[in-house]
């Protein structure tokens, strides 16, 4: 989306335009999911936290100044929101399992059973290992790898240092080596 179609739909929303936070919503939705699951591992919580970063949005757009870009804005909420709701599933003591397998869409006429027995093997030997890292390092690795964001993208969503966000990025990616190769051993 262009950033002048983006900031009017922006200035719309924070008029009260509830078809401009449609509109924002239908754009980012799917990104906001992904971070969300990325944290909190479970599809139906991290449909929950998609709702109320939208409400939580809708509610504070008006403070939104654009001195980050609405990405940013948009994506540290979602950080937020997801890392709060994942502290207090952590204290809650009937909290699910950790680990709720996110089903994936599968073209199959164009892989081999074989192929996908070994793709899904690796897939869930890489989620168990991703589990295993710091909040904070599954965090920079999901925003590095899966949403492409760069080290000053991600150092703004994070609030801290790039340094921080190189450091967090290069021992999670070691410690996630290291899992991984436990993994295979065992």
């Amino acid at each position: 989306m262009v950033k002048a179609e983006e900031s009017e739909l922006i200035s719309r929303c924070q008029q009260g335009d509830q078809e401009a936070l449609k509109e924002i919503f239908n754009l980012y939705h799917q990104k906001v999911y992904r971070i969300a699951y990325g944290v909190v591992r479970q599809r139906e919580d991290a449909l929950d936290i998609v709702q109320e970063v939208f409400i939580k949005l809708y509610r504070s757009i008006k403070n939104f100044k654009g001195k980050s870009s609405f990405y940013t804005y948009l994506y540290r909420m979602t950080l937020n929101q997801a890392i709060d709701y994942s502290r207090k599933a952590k204290k809650s003591l009937f909290s699910r399992p950790t680990w709720e397998k996110e089903p994936e869409p599968v073209d199959e006429e164009t892989q081999r059973p074989d192929s996908q027995a070994a793709q899904k093997q690796f897939e869930e030997r890489v989620r168990k290992a991703m589990e295993k890292l710091s909040e904070d390092q599954r965090a920079v690795l999901i925003l590095r790898e899966i949403e492409g964001l760069s080290y000053h993208e991600i150092a703004e969503v994070m609030e801290c240092s790039l340094g921080t966000v190189m450091s967090r990025i290069h021992y999670g990616r070691k410690r996630l080596r290291e899992l991984l190769k436990e993994e295979w051993k065992g």
